[in-house]
């Protein structure tokens, strides 16, 4: 899991440094589009119940960056992924939002997934990247 923790921090670190062609003149922000895998939990009622990693994923992103003050992302994911406990594929569309200070590092996802084999599953979870703690926010089960 840390693996993949790691991959999922470089990747979006990766996009930190590439700057949309569209917003040249604007160095406060920048905006572009990537691809890449997923990974996350799904918890209902508090206890984890699926483990989504791998698929296709479309990403658009927005940073912004305040040289050793700040760092704020905001992404949106779109795609499909399988289930590793079932085999259910997924339609992804999630909103990540990582913001980045000497004192802090915090992820967090808005999610709906909706599966093949009529499962919905939609919440928030919120993990803090120094320590590896997961909070899951309102979450709900079909």
């Amino acid at each position: 899991m840390k693996t993949k923790l790691i991959v999922m921090l470089c990747l979006l670190l990766g996009l930190v440094w590439t700057d949309s062609f569209a917003q040249e003149n604007n160095r406060s922000a920048s905006q572009g589009w990537a691809s890449g895998a997923y990974w996350s939990p799904v918890y209902c009622d508090g206890e984890m119940v699926d483990m989504l990693e791998g698929g296709t994923l479309r990403i658009h992103y927005v940073t912004r960056i305040k040289p050793f003050v700040y760092y704020k992302e905001t992404d949106q994911l779109k795609g499909e992924v399988t289930s590793s406990v079932t085999g259910e594929v997924f339609q992804i569309r999630e909103t990540d939002k990582i913001h980045y200070t000497p004192e802090m590092y915090i992820v967090s996802w808005k999610y709906n997934l909706i599966g093949n084999m009529g499962t919905h599953y939609h919440g928030t979870i919120t993990m803090d990247m120094h320590t590896g703690e997961i909070t899951v926010g309102k979450t709900v089960c079909n």
